[in-house]
């Protein structure tokens, strides 16, 4: 029974053996090479149908731009951990399910720029490695929601953010709530219309250096907001372009920036302090880890040479030792009797 078994498995393996290299005969094959060290496949328009299932297991960078690909799944990614950079801009997708980037825990780069996509998965604002993140021109993406479903973010790494141009004329979006994404330094809003906006939009953005913001418009809750977003904005030294205020800046000269925007910012800039010292702790021990591995094998060499030298010297004293008593090693006795022997 067991050996009926083992040669029914035998058979499953070898056909989904010959299934997937046939299935691959048929794919259109995409360019690997190796890209600043990282291995990369190029299917840069090529008019591909579907996310590619024959490129190489350990593959860090995949260009799929300028596609016709529809859908992403899961299984897609899974066969690919190692991803770190991901482009899919200028494809047709308008889904992704919620846990398709489950096991994609080493993705740094995502860009999804110029899709169908109403909305984006919650997870992906919870991935541990993320750094940038594409969404631009995905007409009336809600990312707002998804950022809110999201929550709790315990640590982000999230630093640049695009969602320009994801309105169309006549619709307007919630501008999202930053807070739980605190090492933001670069976010583009260009084209988009929002709303309404205040400081307290702005508030969680404590790392921000570049705010994109070109063409982009919004109702204000109060006159004075657009005056005092500005104010704020450029007391903080952030990179961008004024907004355009409805009234004169004069009527606004009184107007200050509430308390509880002020605390707001003042938890960012807390939370952003512990994210920045657990990421720092986390390159002190991989030093440590990589320092303590380099001084076992300097151990296991120091110790492997000096062991051949001890043999090596051992070897040569024993060649060094007579195999032959020489004569004048004979002992008083025996010379004693060999001279009696002569004198008979």
């Amino acid at each position: 029974m067991l050996a009926k078994n083992l040669v029914w498995l035998f058979f499953c393996f070898a056909l989904s053996g010959n299934t997937l290299t046939t299935s691959c005969k048929k794919e259109k094959t995409c360019k690997t090479s190796r890209t600043l060290g990282l291995k990369t496949s190029d299917c840069y328009k090529m008019d591909l149908k579907k996310f590619p299932t024959c490129l190489p297991p350990n593959v860090e960078v995949v260009e799929l731009s300028y596609n016709r690909i529809r859908k992403v799944e899961y299984d897609d990614l899974h066969r690919y951990p190692y991803i770190t950079h991901l482009y899919l801009t200028d494809n047709l997708i308008s889904k992704l399910d919620d846990d398709i980037f489950k096991d994609s825990t080493s993705l740094e780069t995502l860009d999804l720029s110029v899709n169908a996509l109403f909305r984006v998965p919650p997870s992906i604002f919870q991935l541990p490695t993320l750094k940038t993140l594409y969404l631009s021109q995905n007409m009336n993406i809600n990312v707002a929601e998804s950022l809110e479903n999201a929550k709790p973010i315990l640590q982000s790494t999230l630093t640049k953010l695009d969602i320009s141009y994801i309105t169309e004329d006549g619709y307007t979006t919630d501008f999202p709530d930053f807070s739980d994404l605190p090492l933001l330094a670069f976010v583009n809003i260009s084209g988009d219309q929002f709303n309404y906006l205040s400081p307290r939009h702005f508030a969680g953005l404590c790392n921000l250096q570049i705010l994109a913001n070109s063409n982009a418009t919004a109702e204000f809750e109060n006159d004075c907001d657009c005056w005092k977003i500005n104010r704020w904005l450029a007391e903080r030294k952030v990179v961008f372009t004024d907004f355009q205020c409805p009234n004169n800046k004069e009527d606004c000269i009184d107007d200050q920036i509430e308390f509880d925007d002020l605390e707001a910012f003042s938890k960012c800039m807390e939370k952003l302090q512990n994210i920045q010292f657990a990421l720092y702790l986390k390159k002190v021990w991989i030093w440590i880890g990589v320092a303590v591995i380099l001084i076992f094998f300097l151990s296991i060499i120091i110790v492997y040479i000096k062991w051949r030298k001890n043999k090596q010297k051992k070897r040569l004293t024993k060649r060094a030792k007579p195999l032959i008593r020489p004569p004048l090693a004979i002992e008083h006795k025996d010379q004693f009797q060999l001279m009696e022997r002569l004198n008979d």
